[in-house]
């Protein structure tokens, strides 16, 4: 009887696994990344605030952050660049559009679920007859 019981719960753990993959449509990377958040509260006051990534992937990133956001709040991501002239640089993406998901409490910050308003990257296609999408809506910060 055991045994029967481990194979259903082990079925079920990989379902999950499985869902939830599909849900996100990308793989995450468990990667910190300093974030700068800009955006406006529903009074429509404007902030600027300090977030760290915890893991990023092509379609969005989870944030730590001292500031509570209302989910569906539009906010701009900055990646902070060290002091040397930009214009040295090759082109690269500094500057996200996004939206928050979800924002919930942990200890003394709040982890907010956001998704990028266009995708980092192109998705691959199991179809030849499916156009590939250009990569993601970004602004540079030139």
């Amino acid at each position: 009887m055991d045994v029967r019981y481990s194979d259903v719960t082990q079925e079920i753990a990989v379902r999950r696994t499985v869902s939830a993959a599909e849900r996100r449509g990308w793989e995450r990377l468990p990667i910190s990344i300093p974030f700068f958040v800009r955006g406006s509260t529903a009074s429509g006051e404007e902030f600027l605030e300090f977030a760290t990534a915890l893991n990023l992937s092509a379609g969005g990133v989870l944030l730590a952050t001292r500031r509570y956001l209302d989910p569906g709040t539009s906010i701009s991501l900055e990646v902070p660049v060290a002091l040397v002239n930009k214009a040295q640089l090759p082109r690269s993406v500094s500057r996200l559009q996004a939206t928050v998901l979800r924002c919930t409490a942990d200890r003394q910050y709040f982890l907010l679920g956001v998704q990028f308003e266009e995708p980092l990257l192109n998705r691959v296609s199991n179809s030849e007859n499916e156009k590939p999408r250009s990569a993601g809506k970004v602004a540079s910060s030139e």
